[in-house]
Parts: structure tokens; sequence; C-alpha cells
């Protein structure tokens, strides 16, 4: 009976030993295995986007932590767009409103008086005030009865001082017209072409 227990216990002590080394090999080489797989998808996606790999192991990376990683090339970039072609030029809109001012000083004066032009709404005006802050008296120049010959197309304006003040128009069509006042402002003459430029 002693033979046949130290029997029994060297068998069991050998299947005791024998079932941990079973489980100890078969849960290393998993991991093993899965690096390794891990590896080759790594290298055959580093190929595919023409860069060199270095092994798992060569990296340090502990057994079995590392998973398979996706197949896309993360550093590549996408091709760019051809640009659009522009479209035809779109038709020329209407003018704007003419709009313009001129101004010029008194000479010798020595409260800064001065005497303005000024173009809108397609009428023609000029002013006088005493102060550069005061306010302007203005006279329409577009009364045909007082100032007749306006040209309706007036688009640019000037004015200068003399023995009398001078206005001056330049039309759309590049036309110049121009009518003079006494140095009060009373404009009686009528306008006249100039010779264009």
């Amino acid at each position: 009976m002693g033979s046949d227990t130290g029997a029994g216990r060297r068998l069991w002590s050998a299947a005791g030993l024998a079932v941990p080394l079973v489980l100890v090999l078969g849960g290393v080489s998993a991991p093993v295995a899965a690096a390794d797989a891990a590896g080759v998808q790594e290298s055959a996606v580093a190929e595919a986007c023409g860069k060199k790999t270095v092994s798992a192991a060569a990296k340090g990376r502990p057994k079995g932590a590392a998973g398979a990683r996706g197949t896309a090339c993360p550093t590549q970039r996408g091709g760019t767009k051809p640009k659009a072609e522009r479209g035809p030029a779109g038709p020329q809109g209407p003018p704007g409103p003419c709009v313009d001012i001129d101004t010029v000083g008194v000479p010798g004066s020595m409260s800064g008086a001065e005497y303005s032009a000024a173009l809108t709404r397609g009428r023609t005006y000029v002013g006088y005030r005493s102060a550069p802050t005061g306010a302007y008296a203005w006279k329409d120049l577009t009364n045909y009865r007082q100032t007749p010959g306006y040209p309706r197309n007036a688009c640019g304006v000037s004015v200068k001082v003399a023995d009398r003040v001078y206005v001056k128009v330049l039309t759309t069509a590049g036309a110049v017209f121009e009518t003079s006042c006494t140095l009060t402002l009373t404009c009686t003459l009528g306008w006249a072409a100039v010779i264009n430029p």
C-alpha cells in the first residue's frame, strides 16, 4: 500500500504540473499569435502606404497589447479638386446717379467765405456762404426760364470765381456746358456749350 500511495502521489504531481503548464503555454501563445497577426497587417498597410515598418517586438510593444489597426493611410492627403471655370460676365447694370460737388474759396476773404457748385438728383446748384461753417444760400441753375439750355445728362460739376462765379458741367456723353452768375448769385445767363475735350 505504501508503494501504491507513492506512485499515486507522483502521478498526481505530474498531472498537477502538466495542467498549469498547458494553461501557461496556451495563454502565452494566443497573445503572441495576435501580436504577430497585427504586425503582419500593419506591415501590409505600411507597404500599401509606401512606408517602412518596424515589428511589434522592435517597438517594445507589450505582447498582446495591440489590436488590429485600420487599413487607411492616415498621413496621405486626398487629391485636390479641379477649379471651376469662371462663367461669362453678366450684362452691365444701369449707371449710378450722378452726384458731384466743387468748392472754391473767395480770394482775399478773411472770414473764409466760399462758393460751391453741387450736382444732385439731375439738378445743378451754385451756393455761397460767408464762413467755412455757415449755412449756404443756394441758387438752382436748372431753371429753364432763368438759365435756359441746361443739359439733362449733366454728371459732373466745377466752380471758379473771378469777376463772376463760373459753373461748368460735364455730361455723360462727354460734352461741357457752362454758365455764370454775379458774385451776389444773380444768375440770368443761359448755358452755353464749350468745345468738347
